[in-house]
């Protein structure tokens, strides 16, 4: 497989997003709901962090948009725990 080499980032977001959609797809057939809305919530996200990456946006922004999606969905919960657990995650690395 060949991607330009001035297009490295938005091959990364394009990629992560189909397979965001084809996660959300399978969750949908097999009745997994948290598969379902977890690749729901960010299949758009990576969208937003493309343009993030192009300067268009800040990141601020795209995670208010995940905040206001999760919210939306049902996953606000999940958000402000995971959000946590990264936190904290981060503060026991040196």
């Amino acid at each position: 497989m060949s991607i330009p080499s001035s297009a490295p980032a938005e091959a990364v977001h394009r990629l992560l997003f189909q397979a965001l959609v084809q996660m959300r797809a399978a969750g949908a057939e097999r009745g997994d709901k948290v598969v379902y809305h977890l690749a729901d919530l960010f299949h758009r996200v990576v969208l937003e962090m493309e343009r993030a990456a192009r300067g268009e946006q800040s990141y601020d922004e795209v995670l208010r948009l995940a905040e206001d999606e999760a919210r939306d969905r049902g996953l606000a919960g999940w958000l402000a725990s995971t959000t946590r657990l990264i936190e904290s995650a981060k503060a026991t690395v040196p």
